[in-house]
C-alpha cells in the first residue's frame, strides 16, 4: 500500500543528556523517512535548542559546513521570526526549542534520500511547543549538500542546557 509507514526504531531519553544518537535507521529499503519527537523538556528556566547532524555510513557525525537551512517560528504572543543560512555545520533548532517541564516540544520530520550516495539529503520539519507559557509553532526546511550515504542522526544541544526527557521514533515511508 503506497504511503504506509513501517516502524524502524525508537529511542527514549529518561535522564539528563546533551545528545542522543539514532543509529542504523536509514537503509536502501526506503527513500523517505518520518521522524517524530515527543515531549522533549528540560529542568530549569532556560530554553534548549534541539539541533541535528547526520551520521555517515560508519556512524561518524557529519559536522562539515554543508548544511543549508530556513525556518519560520510562529509565536502566539508576538511577531513571527525567521532564520536562514548556508554553509552551516548543523541543522540548528531542527527539532525546535524545549523549555522546562511540564512545557515541552514535539515534532514531525521527513528525511529524503539519506541513504543515497548520488543525492543530497533533504529535510522538512514541523514542530509545536510551549515556551515561557506561550505557544509557538515552527516550519523548517534544510539540506545536507553531500552526496553520501547517511546511516542515522544525532539530536543534540550546543549549549550547556541538556534535555531531560523525550522520545524519538523513526519510520520508513512506503
Amino acid at each position: 500500500m503506497a504511503g504506509s509507514l513501517e516502524f524502524i526504531k525508537s529511542v527514549e531519553v529518561t535522564t539528563s543528556s546533551s545528545s542522543v544518537d539514532v543509529t542504523d535507521c536509514f537503509s536502501a529499503d526506503y527513500d523517505v523517512y518520518k521522524i517524530t519527537t515527543n515531549d522533549f523538556s528540560t529542568v530549569g528556566t532556560t530554553n534548549t535548542g534541539l539541533d541535528m547532524r547526520f551520521l555517515d555510513s560508519v556512524g561518524s557525525v557529519v559536522s562539515d559546513s554543508d548544511y543549508d537551512i530556513a525556518y519560520l517560528t510562529m509565536k502566539a504572543e508576538t511577531l513571527f521570526t525567521q532564520d536562514r543560512g548556508t554553509n552551516r555545520s548543523l541543522l540548528e533548532n531542527f527539532f525546535s526549542i524545549t523549555d522546562q517541564s511540564p512545557e515541552a516540544t514535539s515534532s514531525v520530520s521527513y528525511v529524503f534520500n539519506p541513504f543515497s550516495s548520488s543525492s543530497y539529503t533533504f529535510v522538512l520539519n514541523q514542530s509545536a511547543r510551549f515556551a515561557a507559557g506561550s505557544f509557538r509553532g515552527q516550519k523548517y526546511i534544510g539540506v545536507l549538500r553531500q552526496s553520501a550515504t547517511m546511516s542515522g542522526f544525532r539530536l543534540f544541544e550546543l549549549n550547556t542546557r541538556p534535555f531531560d526527557e523525550g522520545k524519538i521514533s523513526v519510520y520508513g515511508v512506503k
